[in-house]
């Protein structure tokens, strides 16, 4: 019995599904499969019913899980003590963030990190929020950045950051010699918008529909720097998340009045995991990381000097 058998066991038990599994362990389905049929040829049991695409654990898969789960636990445990022992910070982590987050916060906190910690690997995986819980949920990732609040109860999480809500116009723009605006002062303007899928997207939504304002999109995409350009060229109006500033644009950016923050970004672990150094490791880096920002202003953001760094 090998430990990589064990854990390709434990990744189709969580993601019910051979092929998540091989992606989530970087190796090929019939490479999983193979040693899968030998983990239950050792055993002399098996673990998997297989119906098509459906997979799904038979009692004896059941009975071994929690076994696994133990051995596996065990070997990071005691791979973790080997290296504090030894004074070497090393090992691996998955980080998974979503889309509106990962260009202007993961650069500068990689980069720190990385320089700190130079033997633990870090993987990133850039999806939306509801992708990133389930890989939470399934092991697929360690640790998310997303924003809060989470109701899931099996998740824990550290505050990062709060951001305001900004209008972006062209120079020329009639706004932007306005020092603030409010939501209803955007309505009427083409509007410039992420596509559905972002959580963004529906923030900014709920923040235009509790002021009784739909805005007039006329233009989708996924890209935040494809909204700035066609602002820029007078071709509408949009919102970014304070993370997303970007004064050297071309655009102007006006802060939107609001009684809140627009968006309190978290990072987000499951307390159903054991928690690894490398995991304690990037937390910590995490927390320095967002703390070197701009004390607070009048409207309680923490403008966080992220996109200059």
């Amino acid at each position: 019995m090998e430990v990589h058998q064990i854990r390709y066991f434990r990744a189709v038990a969580q993601c019910r599904s051979f092929t998540r599994a091989a992606l989530r362990e970087h190796v090929s389905q019939p490479t999983l499969s193979h040693q899968i049929l030998k983990l239950e040829d050792e055993l002399g049991a098996k673990l998997f019913h297989r119906s098509g695409r459906s997979v799904s654990l038979t009692s004896f898969g059941e009975a071994f899980l929690p076994k696994a789960e133990i051995i596996l636990r065990e070997i990071q445990d005691a791979q973790a003590q080997i290296h504090q022992l030894a004074g070497i910070e090393a090992g691996k982590i998955t980080v998974g963030v979503i889309p509106t987050i990962a260009p202007f916060f993961l650069p500068g906190l990689l980069a720190d990190f990385v320089k700190q910690h130079p033997l633990i690997e870090v993987k990133i995986v850039e999806e939306s929020s509801t992708t990133l819980i389930e890989s939470l949920r399934e092991g697929a990732v360690e640790l998310a950045i997303m924003p809060l609040p989470v109701r899931a109860k099996w998740v824990s999480h550290i505050e990062l950051a709060r951001e305001n809500l900004y209008a972006v116009v062209c120079v020329s723009h009639p706004l932007a010699k306005e020092k603030r605006l409010t939501v209803k002062q955007l309505a009427g303007a083409p509007f410039l918008f992420l596509k559905d899928g972002h959580c963004f997207r529906d923030s900014a939504l709920d923040a235009f529909r509790r002021a009784n304002v739909e805005p007039r999109i006329t233009f989708e995409t996924g890209c935040f720097l494809t909204i700035l350009n066609m602002v820029k060229a007078g071709m509408g109006i949009s919102v970014v998340p304070e993370m997303a500033v970007d004064e050297n644009s071309g655009c102007t950016f006006i802060p939107v009045k609001g009684d809140r923050p627009f968006r309190i970004i978290g990072l987000l672990r499951s307390k159903d995991r054991v928690r690894s150094r490398p995991q304690e490791l990037f937390m910590e880096s995490a927390m320095r990381f967002s703390q070197r920002s701009d004390p607070p202003d009048e409207h309680g953001s923490r403008r966080a000097q992220i996109s200059a760094r």
